[in-house]
């Protein structure tokens, strides 16, 4: 007679599982076996924005972890608005109105916009349309004039 389980494959973590217990204290490799992560991808967190407690060993508070996860959820649910870059250095957003950029020309309909992260230094990059382009310029002209004294 064959059984039948009901229990999922061994290899999969369903997403309730790689939730912390919010008063529970973590340690740095009860992260990374919970989430599934190599020691670096914690630490990167931690630059990221991930705050620990600093005792004879680095624990995570299990609210903190949530709390994070859900941080970063929403920024990467939100698109870049029309002038925005997403910057791979910082996993930010910059907007091309505030901050100083290079055009290179790419094609005929598109062209390529970079610019260096105020925050990293590292370059952010993104394709744009001949229209938008000059519809850019465009508010960064009137932005000039608005702001000159006359």
């Amino acid at each position: 007679m064959m059984s039948t389980s009901t229990s999922r494959p061994s290899g999969k973590k369903s997403k309730r599982s790689r939730v912390a217990r919010s008063n529970w204290l973590y340690t740095q490799q009860d992260v990374q076996s919970l989430y599934g992560v190599c020691r670096n991808t914690v630490l990167n967190w931690m630059k990221y924005g991930l705050r620990s407690i600093e005792t004879e060993r680095r624990l995570f508070l299990g609210a903190e972890l949530n709390s994070f996860h859900s941080m970063r959820k929403r920024q990467v649910k939100s698109p870049c608005g029309r002038f925005e870059i997403h910057c791979t250095s910082c996993k930010g957003k910059h907007s091309l109105l505030i901050e100083p950029f290079d055009v290179a020309e790419a094609g005929r309909s598109r062209t390529r916009v970079s610019l260096t992260c105020p925050e990293t230094g590292g370059k952010a990059s993104s394709f744009l349309r001949e229209t938008d382009l000059e519809e850019l310029r465009h508010h960064l002209e009137s932005k000039l004039s608005a702001e000159t004294p006359v």
